[in-house]
């Protein structure tokens, strides 16, 4: 993909993963609640349940790509959350950014 003449890498494989953890630790440290609903995150949950913790892109890929992998605009939501959120639903804490969990 690229933005203004930059590349900016696809979202998934490692990076991806390594970003979720990140944001899970985070979430975990600051018992940090889903951003779209509000709700409590078990965060002991695999990232794989409807109820565990993913990675919630704040400003979403699709229309801001070069904030994708920009750690400020991710937030912990639960999966099932996400899924249904689909592109350009703003979270309930816009602005928040990881510095303020």
């Amino acid at each position: 993909m690229t933005d203004n003449g930059v590349s900016i890498p696809k979202w998934g494989g490692r990076r991806a993963l390594e970003a979720l953890h990140q944001v899970k630790a985070m979430g975990k440290r600051n018992n940090t609640p889903c951003c779209l609903c509000g709700q409590p995150i078990d965060y002991s949950l695999p990232s794989t349940d409807p109820d565990g913790c993913s990675l919630q892109h704040i400003k979403s890929r699709k229309f801001f790509p070069d904030l994708m992998w920009v750690p400020s605009n991710w937030a912990p939501a639960h999966l099932v959350c996400n899924q249904s959120a689909g592109t350009g639903v703003k979270p309930t804490q816009v602005g928040v950014t990881s510095t303020d969990w």
